[in-house]
């Protein structure tokens, strides 16, 4: 049987017209109004409806017939072969930089996807994050951004199609209103996580933040931290740069960059401070390696397999969620 196709065509948007006709027969399948061994309209049938041109009708149903949606037959026209589009997902992921916990979250997205996903890095460019939207719109079925902490980002990210972006990581303060995501609420989790280990703070005399620079959601966190201090009330210090601070016994860190983590070590070590007794160290995003590091850091992290695994059953669910991922410490002896 032949259904009646309701494909709406944006003509303010960026995404080719043969897109739009691929979006709106996957959507229709998935919301169950198309079913295996549906009929499609031929291609005149679409031409004369929407005054289109017959290539880019074709491109359209080529496309799905590659992905194994559609079928066709001579004489009989394209029909619905496959009505589990969720095996078809081809995801565009954009990251700010590879880190050890990001590959964390990208192995766990991709395991759970096991679909065809395609990661690229803006490194927080302006120019690279546009061009790799930019070449990016209409050619994939989701797109998965790690915002870049600059204004440009909302208009750029208006480039694609709203109802098939979702933001990660980042971003939740910016487009928590846009966008469906799976983000740390960065100035929440840090003040929350404080206030769980108030008493081990007490023991402490000064509680310092090592972070350098307060840009987006790095002022969410020294916003969060600052706000515990105060309440609790403990003597506080935010540095951008740790080399500049003499190191005493009786602080406790809050490091952001491993950098600053290695330098501390360093400093501990040459002071002679026991870890986690007369100097504290709590470092940012949890890795392996700080489980060995000068007998074990504790670390303050989202989790970010559980990232991973969130915003791939959400694409692959058809859900559009607003999800704050998790936040936890591990204790170990630095702390």
């Amino acid at each position: 049987m032949k259904k009646e196709l309701d494909i709406l065509f944006d003509t303010t948007s960026h995404i080719p017209k043969y897109r739009q006709i691929i979006d709106s027969i996957v959507q229709l399948v998935r919301d169950g109004k198309l079913a295996k061994g549906d009929r499609l309209p031929s291609l005149n049938d679409l031409c004369k409806k929407y005054n289109l041109s017959q290539d880019t009708v074709l491109m359209g149903y080529n496309e799905l017939k590659s992905r194994g949606i559609v079928t066709s037959s001579i004489g009989k026209g394209y029909y619905i072969s496959n009505i589990q589009i969720d095996a078809n997902h081809k995801v565009f992921l954009l990251f700010d930089k590879l880190t050890a916990y990001k590959e964390t979250l990208y192995e766990s997205f991709k395991d759970t996807l096991k679909g065809n996903e395609q990661i690229f890095f803006h490194h927080n460019n302006a120019k690279v994050f546009q061009t790799l939207i930019e070449s990016a719109v209409g050619d994939y079925s989701e797109y998965v951004i790690m915002p870049m902490p600059d204004k440009s980002a909302t208009a750029i990210l208006e480039m694609l199609p709203k109802n098939k972006t979702y933001i990660l990581d980042t971003g939740r303060t910016a487009f928590q209103a846009k966008y469906p995501y799976v983000c740390q609420d960065f100035e929440r989790d840090i003040y929350r996580i404080l206030r769980q280990n108030e008493n081990s703070i007490k023991t402490y005399s000064r509680l310092i933040l090592a972070i350098r620079n307060q840009k987006s959601h790095l002022k969410e966190i020294a916003g969060g931290f600052r706000n515990f201090c105060k309440q609790l009330p403990i003597e506080f210090e935010i540095v951008n740069q740790i080399t500049a601070l003499e190191v005493r016994k009786g602080d406790v860190y809050i490091v952001v960059d491993d950098r600053d983590l290695v330098h501390l070590v360093k400093q501990a070590d040459s002071h002679n401070l026991q870890l986690g007794k007369q100097l504290g160290i709590i470092s940012y995003n949890e890795i392996p390696l700080k489980e060995i590091i000068a007998g074990g850091i504790t670390t303050i992290s989202t989790d970010f397999a559980e990232m991973g695994r969130n915003m791939a059953s959400m694409i692959l669910s058809g859900k559009k969620e607003k999800i704050d991922n998790s936040f936890v410490m591990i204790h170990r002896k630095s702390f």
